[in-house]
């Protein structure tokens, strides 16, 4: 679940937008494509710095901002060796908090991941800032991006280049991210899910650690019996 309040694409204004970007070494003119997360081969890692590789030759403009953690010196490494370390800005971790200004900058969102049992909640975070996402194509991208996202075939990095140049030169690349908002706006509700979780911690609080009512609570009286020491019924 994603709060669409924090999580929206006017997070930044476009002064703002090119001052972050500034700020970490990113040029004003660049396409910018971004990732939060973990960095891992579960994660895709190396298949999206192979897929950036190909994408620097056909458009020179391409940037990539990888943020998250662990492995950051490995990762650079591999960037140097591919040839394209200056076109890849390394952040480390990100606050929770810092998060939407810094997905705010980019053009699209990407998320490789390979794993196919696992979540991916970072796709719904793309969704909010309305970034026309690439993902592989397993079952859990389709779960969360549905007929809206931008599809590769899982561990093709020459697939994943394709998609990704798709995502950057579409004419419709802003009709496309707010789609995704609605999407994720509508499939995954904020509001309704805040409810449900409050539900669920009111019932946490009158079920004790064992699942044994708490006493003093309507269902610990009941879980009593009745007066005079019959079972209640």
């Amino acid at each position: 679940v994603v709060n669409p309040h924090l999580f929206r694409p006017d997070v930044l204004t476009p002064e703002q937008r090119l001052a972050d970007r500034a700020a970490l070494g990113i040029p004003p003119d660049a396409e910018v494509i971004v990732y939060l997360g973990l960095l891992a081969p579960y994660q895709g890692t190396e298949h999206l710095l192979q897929a950036l590789t190909y994408l620097a030759a056909r458009r020179p403009s391409v940037h990539l901002l990888l943020m998250g953690y662990p492995n950051v010196d490995r990762y650079r490494d591999v960037a140097q060796k591919l040839g394209i370390a200056e076109r890849v800005t390394f952040t480390g971790r990100v606050p929770y908090e810092d998060a939407p200004r810094r997905l705010a900058l980019g053009d699209v969102a990407v998320s490789p991941k390979l794993s196919t049992t696992e979540g991916a909640g970072k796709l719904l975070n793309y969704m909010a800032l309305a970034l026309p996402t690439v993902a592989f194509d397993t079952p859990v991208s389709r779960e969360y991006l549905g007929e809206h996202g931008l599809y590769a075939a899982a561990g093709d990095s020459l697939a994943l280049t394709a998609a990704l140049e798709q995502a950057l030169a579409a004419p419709n690349r802003l009709a496309l991210g707010r789609r995704l908002r609605e999407h994720v706006t509508r499939a995954f509700p904020w509001e309704g899910m805040g409810r449900a979780l409050v539900g669920v911690y009111e019932s946490a609080l009158k079920i004790g650690p064992i699942g044994v009512p708490l006493v003093g609570t309507q269902a610990g009286q009941a879980g009593r019996g009745a007066p005079g020491g019959r079972p209640g019924r």
